[in-house]
């Protein structure tokens, strides 16, 4: 396969920068973006590296201009990987409006936008891909990071329908929902560190559980987060190209990575059947009468399904 070009936000730190010289090392181009991107990756020089300002959160102006200005730089973008995230502890009771903004713009709203912007570029040259990086806490949330795992949960959706909009113009989309990897992201900041105010309740009978919730990561961090991070970004790559063990498999939509992500989402996929099982008979207590509900799940079926 030729190079490719990859358009990469959140490259200053984490899965970011190990992505970024993953695909250095295979010969491929990167344009890699963050919080002072040039001030912390000046390091990395080469001439297949091009670093760029680009903030997700600004106005679609400032984003369509520095997207033209992305793709100007090496001729064209192949691969656009979402990555920027933030993440942090508190209680969803006492979230103010400026934490549930920051987090839904950040993790969603932001590559809603770039992605959108985006598309444009990629139908005109017929073909892209769109990568995300998502989280397993969707499938399995922690009491405290509600609105983290609400915002993954958001863009894993998102990213599910959008690519059955877009394959038929040759552009894929992927989410990648990761377990749990020594990031920054992977371990929760202090909220304060996002401007979201101090971490840990001041409500104080939120205190007990969230005592012992940072008692099970402070006692032993690397069994939450036991991903390897270069191996994570060889992976992504391996998947995108196809390249290796990926090259194998049908094209995923929503890919578990790590063996905790794996096991988050099929311990809920286990969880959930037994819940429909449990509801089935109240959910068909709502049903018109004469109604066809399994004659309408067989006509949207091929919009629905993930498999092909």
């Amino acid at each position: 396969m030729a190079p490719l070009v990859w358009l990469i936000t959140g490259c200053t730190s984490g899965i970011g920068t190990a992505l970024m010289a993953e695909c250095l090392s295979r010969g491929d181009k990167v344009i890699a973006t963050g919080r002072k991107v040039v001030e912390r990756l000046n390091s990395f020089k080469s001439e297949n590296l091009a670093l760029l300002e680009l903030d997700i959160t600004s106005s679609v102006k400032d984003i369509q201009d520095q997207l033209k200005d992305a793709w100007a730089i090496f001729g064209q973008i192949d691969v656009l990987v979402n990555n920027a995230g933030i993440s942090a502890f508190k209680a969803a009771e006492e979230a103010d409006e400026h934490l549930i903004n920051n987090m839904f713009h950040v993790n969603v709203f932001g590559p809603m936008r770039i992605t959108q912007l985006a598309l444009p570029l990629f139908r005109e040259q017929g073909h892209g891909t769109l990568a995300f990086t998502s989280s397993s806490s969707l499938w399995t949330p922690l009491p405290f990071m509600s609105h983290y795992a609400a915002s993954k949960a958001a863009l894993s959706t998102y990213v599910e329908a959008l690519h059955k909009e877009v394959r038929s113009f040759n552009i894929r989309c992927v989410a990648f929902e990761c377990g749990g990897f020594p990031t920054n992201l992977g371990q929760p900041r202090e909220p304060a560190q996002e401007g979201f105010g101090t971490t840990g309740p001041t409500i104080p009978v939120y205190s007990p559980l969230f005592a012992q919730l940072m008692e099970k990561f402070a006692t032993n961090p690397m069994v939450h987060m036991p991903g390897d991070i270069k191996k994570a970004a060889a992976t992504m790559v391996d998947i995108i190209k196809p390249h290796g063990l990926a090259s194998t498999l049908p094209w995923t939509v929503r890919v578990p990575l790590g063996s905790d992500g794996w096991g988050r989402a099929k311990q809920r996929c286990e969880e959930q059947l037994k819940v429909l099982e449990r509801c089935e008979e109240i959910a068909q207590t709502t049903d018109r009468k004469g109604g066809q509900g399994l004659q309408a799940l067989e006509q949207m079926f091929a919009y629905e399904t993930i498999l092909n």
